[in-house]
């Protein structure tokens, strides 16, 4: 027999707001009942927070058969109904109800393993009030798949009704302080899961570089090599600006870390003082949620400032690259332009020298060929009027390409003089 009297199940569920139009808390939460239940909605922030409870009818029979995998199946689909937006932060489970049993930890022990969390193990309680308090958490093994990973219980029993109505003076103290865990271990989460990508860039890839180290004069092999350079610098400062958002969005969850964990320590500190003022006569001993705080602090924030550490240089090894892909890129553009400085050059000298070669040969053969006829006409020529006509033609074209050709090198000359 379980002995555990008018058990509740409570769910409190956290979201991150798609386009959080305010950072402020909402002044009270929107409420709604269903049978035997209720459902309490309010914004913290950033974070859409939704709270839902239900329980058994009867509040004074002692139950056999624990019902809270059906209150789970009530409550999930209840959440479900509601459609909330936004990535889900995490959740927490609460059981609590009531019994006169000396000793409760075996009700704990079979109420939650009721709700198919897995085995029970060895568990510390805390004193909360009149009643006692159990918490099962351990950090995510599998950062990459917080919503199965990250389950969150906590079981208060209390030993009669009366001491039981006192239980709702500390609903929203709940809600906010498990929101903080859960963005705590969400902050830390999202971190796991960029780490490996910042280790993948933080050293720049030998290779982009490599490939481009031995010069040459070749103009189609320098452009090959300019455009292989200027895809590599863009691939550079693509990774470039997505390392600084990676290392900005670490320093970011940093804060955000240690902000919430304030938080949670303060909130913590305030449902003692709480608890303790409406029953003066039992002092309530928290411990058990505070080792959390030492978690955050010795594990989370230690590995975040050694990660932003150990990653951060990777900017500077990556800036380097570029500037070091960059002057490469200019001095090939230098070659580059060289070669197709001297290139056009070379063309416009070679088009100036032929023309004043070809435009000299023109004027020759023009001045020379009245004076032709006369030194090749002979007795062996005038009875071949025609024959006579080639002879004087090539005689002209000959003397007038030799003429052109002397003058296109003396024009040559002259240019190259000039240039220099």
């Amino acid at each position: 027999m379980s002995n555990l009297i008018y058990p509740h199940l409570f769910l409190f569920t956290y979201y991150l707001k798609t386009s959080p139009a305010s950072q402020e808390d909402s002044d009270k939460p929107e409420v709604s009942r269903f049978p035997d239940g209720f459902s309490s909605r309010r914004t913290l922030g950033d974070t859409d927070s939704l709270l839902l409870a239900c329980s058994v009818s009867d509040n004074d029979d002692p139950r056999d058969n624990l019902p809270f995998l059906e209150l789970k199946d009530k409550l999930t689909t209840e959440t479900e109904k509601l459609s909330i937006s936004g990535e889900l932060l995490g959740k927490t489970w609460m059981i609590f109800g009531y019994s006169p049993a000396e000793n409760t930890e075996y009700i704990a022990k079979a109420a939650y393993e009721s709700l198919n969390f897995g085995k029970w193990g060895d568990r510390e309680s805390g004193q909360f009030s009149e009643a006692k308090i159990w918490e099962i958490w351990q950090t995510p093994q599998n950062w990459q798949n917080l919503q199965t990973e990250n389950n969150h219980i906590l079981i208060i029993i209390y030993p009669d009704l009366t001491a039981m109505g006192n239980s709702a003076n500390f609903y929203e103290d709940w809600r906010q302080l498990f929101c903080y865990k859960h963005k705590i271990a969400w902050a830390y989460g999202k971190t796991r899961q960029l780490k490996p990508t910042l280790a993948k860039h933080f050293a720049p890839e030998v290779q982009s570089i490599a490939p481009f180290e031995t010069t040459s004069s070749q103009l189609n092999l320098l452009e090959s090599e300019l455009t292989e350079l200027t895809k590599a610098l863009d691939k550079n400062y693509q990774i470039l600006q997505e390392y600084a958002e990676g290392i900005a969005y670490l320093e970011v969850q940093m804060q955000a870390l240690k902000t919430n964990a304030y938080n949670y320590q303060e909130r913590l500190q305030n449902i003692e003082r709480k608890a303790n003022k409406i029953t003066p006569t039992k002092s309530a001993n928290l411990d058990i949620l505070k080792t959390f705080n030492d978690l955050v602090k010795y594990k989370y924030q230690a590995q975040l400032e050694q990660d932003n550490a150990a990653l951060s240089p990777g900017l500077r090894l990556r800036e380097k690259q570029i500037d070091t892909i960059r002057g490469i890129v200019e001095i090939r553009q230098a070659q580059l332009d060289d070669i197709i400085e001297k290139r056009d050059r070379i063309f416009q000298e070679t088009v100036q020298e032929w023309g004043i070669g070809i435009g000299v040969a023109a004027i020759a053969a023009t001045s020379i060929s009245p004076f032709i006829p006369n030194i090749t006409k002979n007795k062996l020529t005038e009875p071949f009027p025609a024959l006579e006509g080639v002879i004087n033609f090539s005689l002209t074209f000959i003397l007038s390409i030799i003429i052109g050709i002397v003058a296109k090198n003396k024009a040559k000359k002259l240019i190259k003089s000039h240039r220099s």
